[in-house]
């Protein structure tokens, strides 16, 4: 295969894209949700091709092809162009569960409030104020690696098809690979637990900066030679407080093992209060729910809403003398946990994962000893004259999108220092 020549490095603002998808868009041909793969992502100059009776479309991502360089617009010098890539699997935001999603939409909306050219590459019923790009035009659930394959090859495509980006936003595993087929840095966010699968990944690929989203997480992964640590945010207007509570516990987001949702009835049983329930069991947490979960459910004061969209949700939240987390797990964050705190909504959990990290004990909650349900049902139970304004005020300082878009921000400028100052040179 011929060597392409380096393209010359000219200064370009930065631009934003993120990725995710189902069905194909009226953009594309018609994609089957589990479309064949003939091909795999590997280090060969033909590392990916995405090809198959039902696909409608073929792609070829080549290694070594020259990333197309940016025009110089009319935008300020301190101007980024970034491409961020979602997932495939929920849209942007969530209208219920969906932590990564609800991630890009907080970053990809700060970012182009800050001025810089966002693209969003997710599900075409992602509702957005940046450029939007999509495969799919719906969400493809449950989540499978060819989808996933399927949505980020095409994105990496579409990207490397339009003027330069400054850098690439990735935020699952699969994508990391793909960053090698274009000369643009790299950043990848961690939003799991480590598994040895993602962690072979990473190695192989150390030029790609790797953020972590607690000190925990990071801690537990394996050495990453160009790592950091951002903790989530979102915005608090979003997230009105309340100055009282209407006297129960509440636990919301995925009932699952891990996650601790039997043990938070148990809890609330122990605790003499009633409980609400928000959310659902995943396909793969099934058997879970149905040995752990719903014998409970026939226990006086406990109810069970349901999966809930945004609003339905804070108020859930609002409402709540305490969240109850009792986690099983080193949770790398805790979405749920900052939202509830900037209702002015204390968190109760377990003293692992990322919680000593995110709540400060005695102001935005309380934690016990791994496994000890006792401890958190008399903290639920004593909690009748905490301080929900001074919680909310803590939640502000440390939870809001804005802090966690300036942090990115710097280290996309971090990441595209040198690349941008030979092109600025060049210009």
């Amino acid at each position: 295969m011929r060597r392409l020549k380096k393209a010359p490095h000219r200064r370009a603002p930065v631009r934003i894209a993120l990725a995710g998808g189902r069905r194909a868009a009226s953009a594309a041909q018609p994609l089957s949700s589990r479309a064949p793969l003939a091909g795999q992502v590997g280090s060969s100059p033909l590392a990916c091709s995405l090809m198959g009776p039902e696909c409608g479309y073929a792609l070829r991502c080549e290694r070594g092809r020259a990333w197309p360089r940016s025009r110089r617009g009319d935008r300020g010098a301190k101007s980024m162009r970034i491409a961020i890539v979602s997932t495939p699997f929920i849209r942007v935001p969530p209208s219920g569960y969906g932590g990564t999603e609800l991630f890009c939409h907080e970053l990809a909306e700060g970012l182009s409030a800050r001025g810089h050219e966002v693209t969003l590459f997710a599900t075409g019923d992602s509702v957005v104020s940046c450029r939007r790009r999509s495969l799919y035009g719906s969400p493809s659930w449950p989540p499978a690696p060819e989808d996933e394959v399927n949505h980020v090859a095409w994105a990496f495509s579409e990207i490397a098809r339009e003027d330069g980006f400054d850098v690439i936003h990735v935020n699952s595993p699969i994508a990391v690979p793909f960053t090698r087929f274009v000369r643009v840095p790299a950043v990848h966010t961690l939003h799991h637990a480590p598994c040895g699968e993602s962690s072979r990944i990473y190695a192989r690929h150390p030029e790609v900066a790797y953020v972590a989203i607690s000190a925990r997480q990071r801690a537990l992964e394996i050495p990453l030679p160009r790592s950091c640590v951002i903790h989530h945010g979102v915005t608090p207007a979003r997230y009105p407080p309340s100055l009282s509570d209407e006297g129960y516990l509440a636990h919301l987001g995925r009932y699952a093992e891990e996650k601790g949702t039997h043990l938070a009835l148990d809890v609330a049983r122990a605790a003499g209060l009633p409980i609400k329930l928000a959310g659902r069991a995943h396909p793969k947490d099934r058997i879970y729910y149905l040995q752990e979960v719903a014998p409970r459910l026939r226990e006086s004061g406990i109810s069970d809403l349901g999966e809930m969209g945004h609003d339905r949700k804070v108020a859930l939240l609002r409402g709540a003398r305490a969240v109850l987390c009792p986690l099983q797990w080193e949770e790398p964050f805790g979405l749920i946990a900052i939202e509830a705190m900037l209702c002015g909504t204390p968190v109760l959990g377990f003293r692992r994962g990322s919680f000593p990290e995110i709540v400060d004990e005695g102001v935005t909650g309380y934690l016990a000893p791994p496994g000890d349900l006792s401890r958190l049902a008399a903290l639920a139970a004593g909690l009748t004259r905490f301080d929900r304004a001074a919680c909310a005020r803590r939640a502000r300082e440390r939870w809001s999108s804005a802090v966690m878009v300036g942090k990115y921000e710097e280290l996309y400028r971090t990441v595209t220092g040198p690349r941008r100052a030979e092109g600025s040179r060049a210009a």
